[in-house]
C-alpha cells in the first residue's frame, strides 16, 4: 500500500465507516431509552411528562414526537449495518489485492526452490497448504481490522458513557468482565491449537492421497486398484473425525 493511494484511501474509508458505525451503534440504546421513557410518562401524569421534558429538551428539540424517537432508533440502527456493509465493500480490494501478492509471491518462491523438492514433493498437501494460508490472510485481515480493533473501540467508548452516567464502578465492571472473556478466550484457543494441528495434517494426508492418486489414474486402472485407493483415502479421512 505504499506506493499506491487509492488503497491508502479505501483503508482510511473503511476506518472510518468503521468509527461511524460504532458511533451509531452506541447511539442505539439512549434513543430507544427515551422512547420507553416518554412513552411511559405520556400514559401516566403530566408532572411526570413535564419533568421528562425539561430534563431531556436538547433531545426533544431534536426528535419531537415518541415516533420520531422510534424513527431515529431505526435510522441508528439501519445506519449501523450501512456503514458495516460499506466499510467491507470497500475495503474487501485491499484484502483481496494482498491475498493475491502473497500467493503470487508464494508461488514465484515455490518455482525457485531446487529439483530436489520438487522430486520429493507432495503435490496434495502443498496445494491445501497454499489455498489455507490465502485464506488464511483474509481470516487475520478482517479479525484485526474489523473484529479486534471495533471492539476495542466500542468497549472503550461504553466504558466512558458509564463512567460519566454512573461513575467508575460500572465502567471498571464492564471493562474486568471483558478482560476476563478475552484471556479466557486466549486461554482456550491455545489448548485448541494442537487439535488444529493434527486436524490440518489429517487433511493435508487425505487431500495428497486424493490428488496423487488421480494424477497417477492410469497406474490405477492399469493394476485395478480403485477399491484400495479408495479404502486408504478413507482411512486418511477417519483420522480427521
Amino acid at each position: 500500500m505504499k506506493d499506491n493511494p487509492e488503497f491508502r484511501l479505501r483503508v482510511l474509508m473503511a476506518l472510518g465507516f468503521l468509527v461511524g458505525a460504532k458511533v451509531l451503534n452506541v447511539q442505539v440504546p439512549f434513543l430507544f431509552k427515551l422512547a420507553v421513557d416518554w412513552l411511559t410518562t405520556a400514559t401516566g401524569n403530566a408532572a411526570a411528562l413535564a419533568s421528562f421534558t425539561t430534563a431531556n429538551s436538547n433531545l426533544i428539540a431534536l426528535f419531537a414526537t415518541p415516533a420520531s424517537l422510534l424513527v431515529g432508533y431505526g435510522i441508528a440502527r439501519a445506519g449501523s449495518s450501512a456503514f458495516n456493509e460499506l466499510r467491507t465493500a470497500v475495503f474487501s480490494k485491499v484484502a483481496l489485492r494482498t491475498i493475491r501478492s502473497v500467493s503470487r509471491k508464494v508461488f514465484s518462491h515455490l518455482h525457485d526452490l531446487d529439483l530436489r523438492y520438487h522430486l520429493s514433493r507432495e503435490t496434495g498437501a502443498l496445494n491445501r497448504i497454499i489455498d489455507r494460508g490465502s485464506r488464511a490472510i483474509n481470516f487475520i485481515l478482517s479479525s484485526m481490522v474489523f473484529n479486534v480493533v471495533p471492539t476495542v473501540l466500542e468497549i472503550s467508548m461504553v466504558s466512558g458513557i458509564l463512567a460519566y452516567n454512573f461513575g467508575a464502578p460500572f465502567a471498571w465492571i464492564t471493562s474486568l468482565s471483558v478482560a476476563a472473556y478475552v484471556a479466557f478466550t486466549l486461554t482456550v484457543t491455545q489448548w485448541r491449537t494442537k487439535f488444529r494441528k493434527v486436524m490440518n495434517k489429517a487433511d493435508n494426508d487425505a487431500n495428497t492421497r486424493a490428488v496423487d492418486s488421480l494424477i497417477n489414474y492410469e497406474t490405477v486402472k492399469y493394476f485395478n486398484n480403485e477399491a484400495y485407493e479408495a479404502e486408504k483415502y478413507d482411512e486418511f479421512l477417519k483420522n480427521k473425525v
